[in-house]
C-alpha cells in the first residue's frame, strides 16, 4: 500500500467529513457516547480522570460522550491552549462557563489550569484526530499538541492510553498516510461503531 502525504490526506479526510449528512453526524454522537462510555468504564475505575476535549466543527460531536462520563462519576478535563503549541488542562462539567482561548475561535473553560502532573488520577486521554489507521498511526491537524502532549506524558511514566476518536470511515487500514517519529501514536481508536485497541506488536514506536 502506498501511503497518502500528510497534506493530501489531510485534504481527503476534511473533504469526506463535509459530505456526511446531519443523519450522519448525529448517529455518530450516540454511537461514541455509548461505546466510549462502556470502553472508559472497562478501564478507568469510578473516580478517575479522563481527559477529553470540546469538539468544534466538523469533528465528531463528544458532549453526549463527556456529559456521560461525568455523570457516571469520571472526572473530566479538558485541554487549553498554551503558548509554545503546549497544552494544560481545565475541569469541564455540562455547565461549565466557556471563553474565548489563545485561539480566538476555540472556546476554553475559564476555570484553573492544570499540568498534567497536577492529575495524578488521570486515567485515559482521548484525542481528536482526521483519522487513525490499525497499527496507532495518528493524523492531526498540523500544529503539534496532542504529539507534544503524549510524548512529555509517557516520558514521565504516565501509562494513561491515549485514544483517538473518528468517525467509522476514518478508522484505516496501517500505513493508509503519512507517520514521521514525531508523531505520538495512540493506543487505540474509537468510533462510533466500536473500541479498537492497537496490538502492541503492530503500534508504531
Amino acid at each position: 500500500m502506498c501511503a497518502l502525504a500528510k497534506d493530501q490526506a489531510r485534504k481527503d479526510f476534511l473533504r469526506l467529513r463535509r459530505e456526511l449528512t446531519a443523519e450522519d453526524r448525529a448517529e455518530a454522537v450516540q454511537g461514541l457516547a455509548r461505546i466510549g462510555l462502556r470502553g472508559v468504564q472497562q478501564r478507568v475505575p469510578r473516580g478517575g480522570t479522563v481527559a477529553g476535549y470540546l469538539s468544534v466543527g466538523s469533528e465528531p460531536g463528544m458532549d453526549a460522550l463527556l456529559s456521560g462520563l461525568v455523570r457516571a462519576g469520571y472526572r473530566v478535563v479538558v485541554p487549553v491552549c498554551e503558548p509554545e503549541w503546549q497544552l494544560s488542562w481545565s475541569d469541564w462539567t455540562p455547565g461549565t462557563e466557556l471563553v474565548p482561548g489563545l485561539h480566538g475561535s476555540l472556546l476554553e473553560p475559564s476555570g484553573q489550569r492544570y499540568a498534567a502532573s497536577d492529575l495524578p488520577e488521570l486515567g485515559l486521554v482521548l484525542v481528536p484526530a482526521l483519522a487513525a489507521d490499525s497499527a496507532g498511526g495518528r493524523m492531526g491537524k498540523g500544529g503539534g499538541y496532542y504529539d507534544r502532549f503524549l510524548a512529555k506524558l509517557r516520558a514521565d511514566g504516565n501509562p494513561a492510553a491515549a485514544v483517538a476518536v473518528v468517525f467509522e470511515h476514518e478508522y484505516v487500514p496501517a500505513g493508509s498516510f503519512e507517520t514521521t517519529p514525531l508523531d505520538a501514536a495512540v493506543d487505540a481508536v474509537l468510533t462510533p461503531e466500536a473500541w479498537r485497541p492497537v496490538p502492541s506488536e503492530h503500534m508504531y514506536t
